[in-house]
């Protein structure tokens, strides 16, 4: 719970600290991903239109309909864990942070990013309670497709990278914190202690 708590606070430090001018790794990170060339921003635009809020939408309307049709209160639990980290994403229009390049929406935090990784981080709990012997490949499937994202967002010139790492931020933080409060942290991950 903690440790969501800081991860939650430290994203808002940072879109506090970047909203108004984007600091020297944004700037150098962006004039690297133009470098790489139109190769590189063709595969970014497929990923961003694989890894995108189009997969949150799939995957909540998913939990929903299953938790309903299922009566399963895990998975009721779970869609809204997913809705709560995915909302993170309206603290942009608090921010209110330009893009690199000209567009409508907010900047920070990245939309792709936050949808990809609440998606990722409730599959990851999910996989937890239904499939433990394959969470560690869950969540090095999950580490990667967030990594993916965000690079593909910096590449396409949407976000700056610090967009990126503060979605990330909020959305693990603020799925620690709800997981604990929903009791969806499985009993073999508290400790016994907390179990007596």
């Amino acid at each position: 719970m903690l440790v969501g708590v800081v991860l939650a606070l430290a994203s808002m430090v940072l879109g506090l600290t970047v909203r108004h001018e984007p600091p020297a790794v944004d700037e150098g990170l962006r004039r690297g991903a133009v470098a790489l060339g139109p190769g590189f921003v063709d595969v970014s635009a497929v990923v961003s239109f694989v890894l995108s809020p189009g997969l949150a939408t799939i995957a909540l309307v998913s939990l929903v309909l299953r938790a309903f049709l299922a009566k399963d209160p895990l998975l009721a639990r779970c869609a809204v864990l997913l809705a709560v980290c995915w909302s993170t994403v309206l603290a942009r229009y608090w921010y209110q942070r330009v893009r690199p390049i000209e567009f409508p929406k907010w900047a920070y935090p990245s939309g792709h990013v936050t949808a990809v990784t609440s998606v990722a981080f409730t599959g990851v709990v999910l996989c937890a309670w239904l499939a433990r012997r394959w969470l560690k490949v869950a969540v090095v499937l999950a580490c990667t497709a967030v990594v993916v994202t965000a690079a593909s967002r910096v590449v396409l010139e949407m976000h700056w990278f610090t967009d990126t790492v503060g979605a990330v931020l909020a959305v693990v933080g603020v799925g620690l914190v709800v997981s604990r409060a929903l009791r969806l942290v499985p009993v073999g991950v508290v400790s016994r202690r907390e179990q007596s």
